[in-house]
């Protein structure tokens, strides 16, 4: 969770040989490529003329050499000092700045000192070539820079502003900034934009690839030419599908380099274009369905019924027909499992058991509610090939009115088995309930398992997390910052409210209860495991159907609860010390329900400099919840 600006990768070049468990030492800083570049310029056409900001800019190669943060900002104040226009110096304290704030205000200044050294000519004379000199290279870094800062604090159509405007300055875009731009077209949904941009720059790189593909979806959905533009994308690098679906982690370092085809491209692609594929109503479910599911297979358990034919029912006359009475029912079993094409079904299972031996004969598996021909089928292998008797004909046979056993009644008449309509089949029951109980004892508790929990709650939850996601207030961060919450409807709090979402990685919100901790965890090392252990949050995340527990997608499907998106099922859960996690219980559901429904409004209307205090009332399943939210200052 951590928040400082991270620079791009360097594209390492193929290498005949490389070994995986010993990788190369990174690439060089490129501003220390540009340092040897000055040097061998003066050595073969005499040094130049020695000004404060050379001085100053022969500090900074140095600074950016140093690898402990202190020293590399203590040299940039030394050049600072020597010259306060040297841009490349407030960018490396931009780097390091505590907070997004910060580092706007000196990104800001790098830039209006970048404009005073190069003078107002340069930017009318050199249009076209701008990467090219090494003089302006600090302030396209300062541009660049500023660009992030402003993304990162919400000011995004600034910061969009700023990148085409660099890549007038530099059509080649020696820095890459088309890559990130087109991400955040996007995330804006200016496509019109991005259109033109993907038509200017024509390449075939992994990133433009991808984005292609996904652009052709955003226009046309599952069309034949999105389809086309994705199987080119996985040419590129294959490995890209598998981490944007999270089947793969997705580290939350940037590799200091990638390869192209490899692995580390696809986590470098990743990293910036997870958030666009998420945003994009659909994307996620696609990518799924057309790179990891292939042709649909065929289904062994909706292999084509026989049903009822004359010779058939000659032979089964012939059976003996002992006094045998038997129950005969189909039900949708409870839990899914995915079909041929990858997709969650619920299948359903024909149940044959005898209620005099209370002996099971028989059961088959359909992909939809069984049709006659099916029941017929499976009827006849109960009597032909029972597991623990010889082959006969029931007396009786016991069901729940229906029409399949109109259709059925003269073909069972015609062999000579009676045919009773009950109101209970209690081995059949008995029977689904064991299968219940086996299934439950291998799936986490759903929401409805909680004491006091109904489907009408849970519902209103389910709805507010669709509103929220489709709203997508993440994309007006740039950073995880922490929202104050507080109200009079429940004993504890005030809670502290990370709205995830900012990379794509993970999306939804987090309530901690313990800022000192939550600020731990923005400082420390993600893999700092004594403070995820002590860290206590009210979670709620969007994920694919895989991930939720199967109690809830059942629930989900029989009361028609709302999900915005099929990779975005709402999670929720109540992370406490150590490793365990647990559903909420009513009161934490509601507070989720409350902050889902406040949260988008305040982030519209509240940038995170602005810690004026926000006064709300919300509708939730427990009535009318008044709110006070306020941006938590990161000073």
């Amino acid at each position: 969770m951590g928040r400082k600006k991270r620079r791009p990768p360097r594209k390492r070049p193929n290498l005949q040989s490389s070994s995986a468990s010993q990788p190369p030492d990174p690439l060089p800083d490129p501003r220390v490529l540009e340092g040897v570049m000055r040097k061998h310029a003066a050595e073969i056409f005499g040094p130049s003329q020695k000004t404060l900001l050379s001085q100053a800019q022969d500090l900074v190669y140095q600074a950016v050499e140093q690898t402990d943060p202190a020293r590399r900002a203590a040299i940039a104040h030394q050049a600072l000092a020597i010259c306060p226009d040297c841009a490349d110096a407030l960018i490396l304290l931009a780097e390091q700045a505590p907070n997004p704030r910060e580092a706007l205000d000196l990104y800001q200044r790098a830039v209006a000192a970048a404009e005073r050294t190069l003078g107002p000519d340069i930017f009318r004379e050199e249009v076209g070539r701008f990467w090219g000199l090494l003089d302006t290279r600090p302030y396209m870094r300062a541009r660049d820079g500023l660009a992030h800062s402003l993304w990162s604090l919400g000011r995004r159509e600034e910061a969009v502003e700023h990148l085409q405007e660099m890549l007038r300055l530099n059509p080649n875009d020696n820095q890459g900034v088309r890559y990130i731009l087109a991400e955040w077209l996007i995330d804006l949904n200016r496509d019109e934009e991005l259109a033109r941009l993907l038509a200017t720059f024509k390449e075939t790189t992994t990133a433009w690839a991808y984005t292609s593909a996904l652009f052709a979806f955003r226009q046309q959905g599952d069309s034949p030419e999105a389809r086309a533009r994705l199987m080119a994308a996985q040419k590129t690098n294959e490995y890209v599908p598998t981490i944007l679906l999270g089947q793969e982690p997705l580290p939350i370092e940037r590799p200091s380099y990638y390869e192209h085809g490899h692995r580390s491209e696809a986590i470098v692609y990743a990293q910036d274009g997870l958030s666009a594929w998420r945003s994009t109503p659909g994307a996620l479910a696609w990518l799924r369905r057309i790179t990891q599911t292939g042709p649909a297979k065929p289904s062994s358990v909706d292999r084509p019924a026989i049903g009822p034919t004359a010779l058939a029912k000659v032979r089964l006359k012939r059976l003996p027909q002992p006094f045998d009475i038997w129950q005969v029912d189909f039900r949708p079993i409870p839990t899914l499992v995915k079909n041929g094409w990858g997709e969650f079904i619920q299948p359903w299972m024909t149940f044959v058991a005898s209620s005099t031996t209370d002996l099971f004969l028989a059961q088959t598996m359909t992909d939809n509610p069984p049709s006659a021909a099916t029941v017929w089928d499976i009827i006849v292998q109960a009597m032909r090939e029972p597991p623990q008797d010889e082959p006969h004909r029931p007396s009786q046979i016991n069901i729940f009115p229906g029409p399949i056993w109109d259709e059925l009644r003269p073909h069972l008449d015609e062999i000579g088995v009676n045919r009773v309509e009950t109101d209970e089949l209690h081995v059949v029951d008995a029977l689904i309930a064991d299968l219940g109980d086996f299934l439950a004892k291998k799936q986490p508790p759903g929401l409805l398992d909680m004491p006091g929990m109904t489907a009408e709650r849970v519902g209103r939850f389910y709805q507010a997390a669709a509103e929220f996601y489709r709203r997508a207030p993440w994309r007006s961060l740039g950073y995880e910052g922490a929202i104050r919450v507080e109200t009079d409807r429940f004993d504890s709090g005030p809670w502290y409210v990370v709205v995830m979402g900012r990379l794509g990685v993970t999306i939804g919100i987090a309530l901690y209860d313990d800022l000192k901790m939550l600020r731990r965890l923005w400082t420390r090392p993600a893999t700092n495991e004594e403070n995820v252990r002590r860290s206590v949050a009210l979670t709620m995340t969007f994920d694919p159907q895989e991930s939720i527990p199967m109690a809830d997608l059942l629930a989900a499907r029989e009361h028609g609860w709302v999900v915005a998106d099929p990779e975005a099922y709402p999670l929720a859960f109540k992370k406490e010390r150590g490793m365990t996690m647990r559903p909420p219980l009513v009161w934490e559901l509601t507070l989720l329900e409350a902050c889902l429904r406040a949260l988008p409004n305040f982030i519209a209307s509240h940038q995170p400099d602005d810690l004026t205090p926000h006064r709300t009332t919300v509708p939730t399943a427990a009535g009318d919840i008044a709110l006070t939210l306020t941006w938590v200052d990161d000073q």
